[in-house]
């Protein structure tokens, strides 16, 4: 009955998905309304990639808890091995995103880099 779980995660993640599309496009649409400059190629692939970052970190704390919520609700569910590793990929992933997009944004006003790298 683990098929119950993949089908929840799937759900959930379609889920979550669309509202992380439907927030980026209500922000896009009112900076326009409001004639608000559209920020430099650096502070949008940062943007995105934080919006990543959320996504798969939610997907896969879903993962995790799927079973369990499919438990609460009556449906045989369990979390196997290679669940949770998948889960632990997915989450690494998103908080490597995540971790990413800060580094990203961490610019001077002259546009130097503070650190001593620079991501491309």
């Amino acid at each position: 009955m683990s098929d119950w779980a993949i089908a929840i995660i799937i759900m959930e993640g379609i889920l979550f998905l669309a509202l992380v599309y439907y927030l980026d496009h209500k922000k896009r649409m009112y900076m326009l309304e409001k004639g608000i400059a559209q920020p430099d190629r650096s502070t949008l692939r940062a943007e995105r990639r934080m919006l990543n970052g959320l996504f798969l970190t939610m997907a896969g704390s879903c993962m995790i808890l799927a079973p369990e919520i499919a438990n609460r609700l009556g449906i045989e569910a369990r979390l196997t091995f290679e669940l949770l590793v998948a889960s632990i990929i997915v989450l690494c992933a998103g908080i490597s995103l995540i971790v990413g997009s800060r580094i990203i944004r961490e610019k001077d006003e002259d546009g130097l880099r503070k650190g001593s790298f620079e991501l491309r």
